[in-house]
């Protein structure tokens, strides 16, 4: 039985791409504080009325002048331009009128208090660094499944090691929390995959770890990954899986009853696809694909012009 790995912590930047296992919610507003978002001339709107080129106003006291992003002062709201003020002596006139907010982004603009930047089980992107940096997070709540891969293809091994580490996985030599293998010793406990490709996969353990029989093809050990491995590491890492993708079929699949077949599709750009073959994954065809259809046993296919869902491909 699969379950969510222990929880590490790490800082953002060294988290990128990882799985969170806690959702990151800003304890505070950002800004804290209403902030310039240009240089100028800090304000109470309410003192420029009536300012013109022709009838300056003189602004009370000393305002402060403002580089992007400084805070503003107590009781100003308004950022007026440099060019939109002159110096006279000791006073600061303005040339034209300004409104509350010109100029200013107010607190909490950017990130509202309790606000979810990430949900458990997203990844953290780099835009997120942004947000966590302006909060003063320093270290967020990852799952890491580490994976061990052995196969003999060496493609098919860094093909999905690539694809584990895309979702957030480390595959070193360290304790695993899931094998993937294709020695055959493996202490299988169901062998077999009702698909096509990856009918000479299985499941079992390999030294107490689950474990994951990889066919000796590429493409049966690439539909093992998809339909078995995936699921199990985002299991693991306690991810939730993609979305489908909703697609118009532009030419007919036929499929045997009985047996699962995938199809690897070519995304056209505007939602169609493509199929480039039926219950196989030739190299070319997996090179070219960006989504699979899996269609189930029951189904003969589906016509030109289906809308279907497709697993999208890394």
């Amino acid at each position: 039985m699969l379950a969510p790995v222990a929880p590490c912590h790490r800082p953002p930047a060294a988290a990128l791409g990882r799985v969170l296992a806690a959702a990151v919610v800003a304890p505070g507003p950002v800004p804290a504080r209403a902030i310039a978002l240009r240089p100028g001339w800090a304000v109470a709107a309410a003192e420029t009325e009536g300012a013109s080129p022709f009838s300056p106003v003189p602004l009370p006291g000393s305002p402060a002048l403002l580089a992007a992003g400084d805070a503003l002062p107590p009781g100003m709201d308004a950022v007026l331009d440099p060019f939109d003020a002159e110096a006279a002596g000791p006073l600061v006139m303005a040339l034209q009128p300004v409104a509350p907010g010109d100029g200013v982004r107010a607190a909490g603009a950017d990130v509202a208090p309790g606000q979810v930047i990430r949900a458990a089980g997203e990844r953290l992107g780099p835009r997120d660094l942004p947000a966590l940096a302006a909060l003063g997070v320093g270290q967020v709540a990852l799952r890491i499944p580490r994976l061990l891969l052995r196969h003999a293809d060496p493609a098919v091994a860094a093909l999905l090691a690539g694809w584990a580490r895309a979702e957030g996985a480390d595959c070193d030599d360290g304790p695993p929390d899931l094998v993937l293998t294709d020695d055959p010793a493996m202490e299988a406990a169901q062998a077999g995959l009702g698909a096509r490709p990856g009918l000479a996969a299985g499941i079992g353990r390999a030294g107490g770890v689950p474990a994951l029989l990889l066919p000796r093809l590429a493409e049966d050990a690439v539909a093992a990954w998809v339909l078995l491995g995936l699921p199990a590491l985002r299991c693991l890492a306690g991810a939730a899986a993609p979305a489908p993708l909703r697609l118009r079929l532009s030419a007919k699949v036929a499929s045997a009853v009985g047996m699962a077949e995938l199809v690897p599709l070519a995304l056209d750009g505007a939602g169609g696809a493509v199929p480039l073959a039926v219950g196989a994954l030739p190299l070319g065809a997996l090179a070219r694909a960006g989504a699979l259809l899996v269609v189930p046993p029951q189904a003969e296919g589906y016509e030109a012009g289906a809308v279907i869902e497709a697993l999208p491909l890394a």
